[in-house]
């Protein structure tokens, strides 16, 4: 964990419908010099919070009530109710399965991160998240960050001379 970085001006907005994960994801931001910290328990709130004062990261559960996080993400992707569209969504969820990474990633999720969340961790993707912005992609399905993860070089036998 880079000890030297400094998050004392980035704004996040934390949407989950458990209460003591508010508790939990506070501290852990509260750690890493983040005091610029708002909550909501239910993701229905987020727009009115988002167009009060636009957050840099968004970090919200998937399993909420009645909107969840898999809705929301692809609302806020939108633009709905005259939202931020490409801001920064860090997933963080009990869910883990691959089925459940890539639903929230092609509804447009930035990150994932799996619950019970380390500050080692969360810090190492907020500063991946800000040193490295993924480029966003607009097409008929899909409105979000680009979903490629790696740039690879072609591994396989050179026929060009």
């Amino acid at each position: 964990m880079t000890q030297n970085y400094n998050f004392k001006n980035l704004d996040i907005l934390f949407v989950d419908d458990n209460k003591n994960m508010h508790l939990i994801v506070k501290h852990l931001l509260l750690a890493m010099n983040i005091d610029k910290f708002r909550s909501c328990v239910n993701a229905n709130n987020v727009f009115r919070m988002m167009k009060e004062s636009p957050p840099d990261i968004i970090i919200s559960d998937l399993k909420m009530t009645p909107l969840n996080g898999f809705d929301l993400i692809r609302l806020i992707r939108k633009g709905e109710k005259d939202v931020d569209a490409y801001v920064p969504i860090l997933v963080l969820s009990g869910q883990t399965d691959m089925g459940t990474v890539i639903e929230a990633r092609n509804a447009g999720a930035t990150e994932f991160l799996a619950k019970p969340v380390s500050i080692g961790a969360l810090f190492d993707r907020l500063v991946w998240m800000v040193e490295h912005p993924r480029p966003f992609i607009k097409a008929k399905e899909f409105i979000g960050p680009d979903r490629r993860r790696a740039m690879r070089g072609y591994e396989g036998l050179e026929r060009r001379e």
